[in-house]
């Protein structure tokens, strides 16, 4: 998404999948449903209100979406992710609001100081394509995560991920399974990116008024790993 293109909302419009959770139930009061390890993450983003060059950054990036023919990185910033000091950082508020400068106490050339974030962490064990349990190093918030986190992995990983079970000592459930294999090599954050496309033709609006572009809804689904490899990468 292009710099300064922030979504007022969004949701979540499918999630894990069940085989047969559609079925009619049996003669004796019945209906079997199983874990289905299919279905992508397909999501739907409200912009604001906005006008001038915000809504031409906007109707930019849904054309370049062509109609679901391209993709485009969406970076996820979770309104609900764990405070810094929870994720293992200690920082003052001042520093939360304006950064920090570099070691020699200067700031970048245009006077901005680097964004505090949460810290990476080493992944503990590899696994495998698919696989749905992680395991984390016990450093910053490797052993903090609960049910409801979101995270993601890097780097050359596009994938989020929800924490469905804690299982002790870092290792963790994860919904969707992996997209990617995972090696030690590898490193956990809590901004994932995933790799999304316009779900139609008609996913995407760019109406716009007389002194303004109303809201505006979009509608992506999730893009997978080895498909960007595959397609995406030229």
């Amino acid at each position: 998404m292009p710099n300064g293109l922030r979504p007022r909302s969004m949701t979540p419009l499918s999630g894990p999948r069940v085989v047969g959770g559609a079925a009619n139930t049996s003669i004796g009061n019945f209906s079997q449903t199983v874990a289905s390890p299919f279905g992508a993450w397909r999501w739907e983003f409200v912009f604001p209100v906005s006008k001038d060059a915000k809504f031409r950054r906007y109707r930019g990036w849904a054309t370049a979406l062509h109609g679901g023919a391209n993709a485009t990185r969406v970076p996820f910033g979770d309104p609900d992710m764990m405070t810094l000091l929870e994720a293992g950082l200690t920082v003052t508020s001042a520093h939360e609001r304006f950064g920090l400068p570099w070691g020699n106490g200067e700031p970048w050339s245009n006077g901005q100081n680097w964004s505090v974030t949460a810290p990476n962490v080493p992944v503990a064990a590899a696994a495998s394509l698919d696989a749905s349990i992680i395991r984390l190093e016990d450093e910053f918030w490797g052993h903090r995560l609960q049910m409801g986190d979101y995270l993601g992995f890097f780097p050359l990983h596009f994938g989020l991920y929800t924490i469905t079970e804690e299982r002790g000592d870092g290792e963790y459930r994860i919904w969707p399974p992996l997209r990617k294999a995972l090696t030690v090599d590898d490193f956990a954050t809590l901004y994932p990116t995933m790799a999304m496309r316009l779900e139609s033709e008609d996913a995407a609006s760019a109406a716009r008024g007389v002194a303004y572009a109303e809201e505006a809804s979009v509608t992506l689904i999730e893009v997978f790993d080895y498909d960007v490899r595959d397609y995406f990468a030229d």
